[in-house]
């Protein structure tokens, strides 16, 4: 397996992804169709390089511009790009001016091949890259550092990315996409703590605004005169942060925050930190996704939060990968309407004066947080649900391991609401749970699990206990758990683990350690939980009687209809009829190879002459009847950097039974590219040598259909490009003048 793509979200407001639905047949026949090229972009395309000059064009690679001072003095216009080459590093700020537009973004991006190009600040700036009281922006593939120094004393007021404003305007439309952003030493300012406590760096009581806004990514805002504040707050929206490693960064990974008023000399607005859930004051940005990231401070004494979101309505936090965070993997406050899930965090620690060290915390005014499929390992605290003034929460089918200290510090006021039910908590230390205030915390249809006897339990006004599993080295039984069950869960391998790593992102999978077996006495032992979200950890449907758990003792989460790893074949070429595949290689190759490895074979398309007609050099699998319903098709595909890679390959293309295109995705010219409707639109960069899991999720009664990238969703409820009461083949390909190769493997129809 190249990634792990356990089951993936349902957006709030969304139609519901098709990953379980029904699947059934009608009769079709089979042909196939060119590929279509790529289309041209809106703008002006403009070039930056080291060997460049400002007194240059700057409109062609052969005549590129040299500085940031000619960048940062340009206003550019919607759909142009700035590209850098890449292997080149500039110092100092980068800052364009101007603005996009919904339908045309401006793009910070990079050209030619090596590493990408480097903005370093080198803690001479605030900011490495600068976007402010602008919108509309994508930046991507880039490479951002501000790195004033090692010591403690070079801590200062540091971001490597920072996007934000004063003009009490609604600014939206925010890409970050596949950047590498690292080593910032930003100060470490807490909100509150003792100043008795400052050393060098780090420093307590500084208050809402001027506290926790330095690191690697920043979304804030602020007001051009603190003592005389507009009526209107600036408000962020539409921000995705994805696909990107955020390494060493001081105070944070990804914050992000909306200020308030409460510096030194400020009238108060109430926009960050409202008096009440219902204050009307309360000013948060909107629409935030973050998605597919790898975060780790595990190099740097200072870093605390992997990422902060405080003062958003509507946020995605998913499939991400936290490891040796300080403080907080994944923190909220002053948040509302927030889904949490998929993401692994492990390793997080007490650093940089931080009192906390929990994989994920809602935290204070915090309403309608769901937090739900993760996998929390090795942490000193596995969870903290701190729901401070006001605040409701449902953790639900994350499995909590490991943790040194606690698996749960429980902290919020009386009036708030917390459900945790089918989570699989597995216990090394004395204490399961710290309670440290009374609240409404209810646990039902958890499985508590330890290997220290008599692990203290949270117990008091308010906990309610209902129908949990107990079991392992004389476990803890609450009093108040009439229907409490004994013994063992039957775990699959507990003491397994695993970790992701940042070429594979968040190992799920590792989950499934903790899958129970059928005679476990956990399974359809739980009651029912209305409004349950449908389907476990691993996508399994919930049953109206629940096994007790993260897991459903049973594993299978779809039917396959067609699967097809390679790895029973030999090497060599693949010959049409093999495992229901029609070949075409005249000219060129088809062949099966030992890549990744002997025991992980591939497909590998081979193209180096225009030979093969329409179909080029194809595999093709047709469906005798075709498919309707909503199913998956799913695979790993890659191009290899030992060609050229420039040819567009179609990894895969679905057809209707006239054999027309009805779902296309493409990898070419370093592009992942995809039809929504007849537009063909790029969703991301990818590197040649690397694996992409693509999956395709089919609703034919809509004409719709979602993709996902590496277990991220890229595309929600696009169009068919033709109409389609059924999906007859598909295939993987390239033709005409499209030359390289590209590997498939893992070929799955569910």
């Amino acid at each position: 397996m190249k990634w792990t793509s356990l089951p993936r979200p349902r957006r709030d407001g969304r139609k519901a992804l098709a990953v379980l639905g029904t699947l059934t047949m009608a009769t079709g026949g089979l042909a196939i169709s060119a590929a279509a090229p790529a289309a041209a972009a809106t703008g002006t395309t403009y070039y930056v390089s080291t060997s460049g000059s400002d007194a240059n064009s700057g409109t062609s690679s052969g005549s590129p511009w040299k500085t940031l001072a000619k960048v940062n003095a340009t206003t550019f216009q919607p759909g142009d790009q700035i590209l850098f080459q890449d292997a080149d590093t500039w110092t100092g700020q980068l800052w364009p001016k101007g603005s996009g537009t919904s339908t045309a973004a401006i793009t910070i991006g990079s050209y030619g091949s090596g590493a990408k190009p480097a903005i370093a600040g080198a803690g001479a700036v605030p900011d490495a890259v600068k976007i402010w009281d602008q919108q509309y922006w994508t930046i991507t593939n880039l490479d951002v550092s501000n790195n004033a120094g090692a010591s403690a004393s070079n801590l200062g007021d540091f971001r490597g990315i920072h996007i934000g404003g004063d003009d009490s305007q609604t600014l939206s439309g925010f890409t970050i996409n596949a950047v590498n952003v690292h080593d910032v030493t930003g100060v470490d300012d807490w909100i509150g703590g003792s100043t008795s406590n400052n050393k060098t760096g780090i420093n307590f009581q500084m208050g809402w605004d001027r506290a926790k806004d330095t690191g690697g990514i920043v979304f804030n805002t602020t007001v051009p005169n603190i003592a005389s504040p507009p009526s209107t707050a600036t408000i962020l929206n539409n921000i995705t942060i994805e696909n990107s490693s955020i390494e060493n960064t001081s105070w944070g990974g990804i914050v992000l925050k909306q200020y308030t008023g409460d510096a030194p000399g400020a009238v108060a607005t109430g926009w960050g930190v409202p008096s009440s859930s219902t204050d009307s004051r309360y000013a948060p940005f909107t629409n935030v996704t973050i998605e597919g990231n790898y975060i780790t401070q595990q190099g740097t004494a200072y870093g605390s939060n992997g990422i902060l979101i405080a003062d958003v309505r509507d946020s995605v936090v998913q499939n991400n990968l936290i490891n040796q965070v300080g403080t907080c993997g994944i923190e909220l406050d002053y948040s509302d309407v927030a889904t949490v899930q998929h993401n692994e965090v492990t390793g997080t620690t007490v650093k940089a004066g931080g009192g906390d060290s929990n994989g994920i915390d809602t935290d204070m005014g915090t309403t309608n947080m769901t937090v739900q499929y993760n996998y929390l390992h090795n942490n000193d605290v596995g969870f903290l649900v701190y729901q401070i003034h006001w605040g409701n929460s449902v953790w639900r089918y994350n499995i909590i391991t490991n943790s040194s200290k606690y698996s749960m510090q429980l902290g919020s006021v009386s009036s708030a609401t917390a459900q945790i039910y089918n989570n699989t908590f597995y216990n090394t230390s004395s204490s399961m749970a710290w309670l440290m205030t009374a609240s409404n915390y209810t646990f039902t249809d958890d499985i508590f699990y330890t290997t220290v006897a008599s692990p203290t339990m949270a117990s008091g006004t308010g906990v309610v206990y209902n129908k949990n599993l107990y079991g392992g080295t004389s476990p803890t039984i609450p009093s108040g758990d009439a229907h409490a069950i004994t013994g063992d869960p039957q775990f699959a391998n507990p003491t397994a683990g695993g970790t992701g790593t940042q070429a594979t992102g968040p190992d799920l999978s590792a989950g499934l350690n903790w899958q129970i077996a059928a005679t476990s006495p956990a399974a359809d032992a739980g009651v029912t939980i209305a409004n349950n979200g449908g389907i476990d950890y691993n996508g399994a449907t919930v049953p109206t009687v629940p096994d007790i758990g993260a897991l459903q003792h049973s594993t299978s989460t779809q039917n396959p209809v067609f699967k097809d790893t390679f790895d029973s074949l030999a090497t060599g070429a693949l010959a049409t009829g093999t495992d229901g595949w029609a070949v075409t290689s005249t000219g060129n190759a088809v062949n099966v190879v030992a890549t990744p490895s002997s025991t992980d074979k591939s497909v590998e398309l081979v193209r180096t002459a225009n030979t093969g007609g329409t179909p080029g050099t194809n595999i093709t699998h047709a469906f005798s009847s075709g498919l309707t319903g909503n199913f998956s098709v799913s695979a790993d595909v890659m191009r290899d950097s030992s060609t050229s890679g420039t040819g567009y390959f179609c990894l895969p293309y679905l057809y209707n039974s006239s054999g027309t295109p009805v779902i296309s995705v493409a990898f070419s010219n370093g592009e992942i590219e995809a039809y929504e409707g007849t537009t063909l639109t790029n969703i991301e960069s990818y590197t040649l040598g690397s694996w992409y899991h693509i999956e395709v999720d089919v609703d034919t009664a809509s004409q719709t259909f979602t993709l996902y990238v590496n277990g991220v969703e890229k595309v929600f409820g696009a169009s068919f490009r033709a109409s389609a009461p059924s999906i007859n083949s598909l295939a993987f390909y390239a033709n005409s003048s499209n030359y390289g190769d590209a590997f498939v493997n893992n070929v799955t129809v569910s």
